[in-house]
């Protein structure tokens, strides 16, 4: 068998080892590789009988079968090695005319794999630093929040949808930029619309975008939508109980088909983007009263997270000013530090804005603030206010415990007397007995029989 000049020069450039035999078990060719990875001069082994050099070659086999071995592993005793190697039949006319094989050492192939497995443990390690880093705003000692943001990290990684609840000002873009950051679609857009702020009119072009000419007044060129926008990252839909019903359908469709179009167009566009939705509304009430469509639900509800309000996780206030105060003394070039004092102050009270009004306070009080610390006095009187009157009122329940714990009260008495002056206020803001009556709630025979018991007839 004659091999030609310039194959012969592209085998002695491959990185593998190659050997070439022929039917009749002679060893045609090594390329250069060969003799430099197993130290065998060609001179040593071209032209002998491969019976003579490796009596229980897989070479043999191959010749013998006719069947090539790919990926096959085994021990070369001539060369002392384990070697994986791809032994393919040479067709000349129809006919097997010998062998070729493709080797490398496995130690190499070890080797490879070795630094293969450390590049996956760094890899690994890197991922959960920068997990620790995208969710180091939601760090968190309270058990509910702890396990709303294990839940988060545990998806981030996949394109699952998500849906996050809690109320208002809790920080759910917070954590849906978390997930996106700790995804890998982190190096694309996270795109957040408010639903809330978007005119139904204009949700459809602000959303999927419109075609030149589509309607009058239409931008020229036409203009992307915001699913474009967000092309291979995240949407984020906040607020997602405001959309209207016409609306829901629309996004219903796109979320199914996996696909849209644009207000005035044609085409059909794919789908390449990962949803996370938000809502501080109860949607299974929202479907009760159906404004809010059941089968949406069940596609952009696949994995519900729960955000605690932060009443519901006061243990972390220290942290959260901690936190936020890091963002405002760089924007006001001020460093002011908070005692116990501030702290415990802000910790009785009870946050009905929640991390929002908290930023929103303490930006307040550093921009207020002329020395190197806070005062009481840069605390907002609402919010002191508000811990005073929760004082006083925890004061008055402690006497009421103490008053009622020395006086003699059997529960009838104080039922009977509880019914007495609610039927006494009924009457009173009623038109006539039948009003009272159906106020109350009971047959008339009920409410006369309770009027001649407590002597209101």
């Amino acid at each position: 068998m004659k091999l030609d000049h310039y194959l012969l020069s592209i085998l002695d450039s491959l990185h593998d080892a190659v050997i070439v035999v022929l039917t009749d078990y002679t060893v045609a060719y090594v390329n250069k590789a060969y003799t430099e990875q197993f130290n065998v001069p060609k001179e040593k082994i071209v032209g002998r009988n491969l019976h003579k050099i490796e009596e229980n070659s897989r070479i043999i086999e191959v010749l013998k079968s006719g069947e090539p071995l790919i990926n096959d592993c085994s021990y070369v005793h001539s060369l002392k090695k384990d070697v994986c190697a791809n032994i393919t039949p040479l067709i000349e006319g129809g006919k097997m005319t010998g062998v070729v094989t493709i080797m490398r050492d496995i130690s190499e192939v070890t080797n490879l794999q070795e630094e293969l497995n450390r590049y996956k443990m760094y890899s690994s390690e890197l991922r959960k630093q920068l997990d620790q880093k995208n969710f180091s705003l939601l760090h968190s000692n309270v058990y509910k929040m702890k396990t709303a943001v294990s839940l988060a990290k545990k998806v981030a990684a996949t394109d699952v949808t998500i849906m996050l609840y809690g109320e208002s000002g809790v920080g759910k873009e917070v954590f849906a930029k978390a997930i996106h950051e700790a995804s890998t679609r982190h190096d694309k857009p996270f795109i957040p619309i408010n639903i809330a702020s978007i005119p139904d009119a204009l949700f459809e072009s602000e959303l999927f975008g419109f075609e030149e000419g589509s309607f009058t007044g239409s931008r020229k060129g036409g203009k992307k939508g915001l699913i474009e926008l967000a092309e291979g990252g995240t949407l984020f839909l906040d607020e997602i109980g405001e959309m209207s019903l016409n609306v829901q359908a629309k996004l219903l469709r796109v979320i199914q088909e996996r696909s849209y179009h644009k207000v005035g167009g044609t085409k059909s566009i794919p789908l390449d983007v990962r949803i996370i939705s938000a809502t501080n509304r109860n949607l299974n009430e929202a479907i009760k009263k159906g404004t809010f469509r059941e089968d949406l639900y069940y596609r952009i509800n696949v994995v519900p997270i729960t955000i605690p309000s932060l009443r519901d996780r006061k243990d972390d206030i220290p942290f959260l000013i901690e936190n936020l105060l890091r963002e405002l003394k760089s924007k006001y070039g001020k460093h002011v530090t908070v005692d116990d004092e501030i702290i415990e102050v802000m910790k009785g009270y009870h946050w009905p804005g929640n991390v929002r009004e908290l930023f929103n306070v303490l930006e307040h009080m550093v921009a207020i603030c002329s020395r190197s610390h806070f005062e009481l006095e840069d605390i907002p009187d609402y919010i002191r206010e508000g811990t005073q009157s929760k004082m006083v009122d925890t004061q008055v329940m402690h006497r009421e415990r103490v008053e009622l714990k020395n006086t003699s009260y059997h529960l009838n008495e104080v039922l009977e007397k509880t019914e007495r002056s609610l039927i006494q206020q009924v009457i009173k803001a009623s038109k006539n007995r039948s009003d009272a009556i159906r106020t109350l709630g009971i047959s008339r025979k009920a409410f006369y029989a309770k009027l001649k018991k407590y002597n209101l007839m």
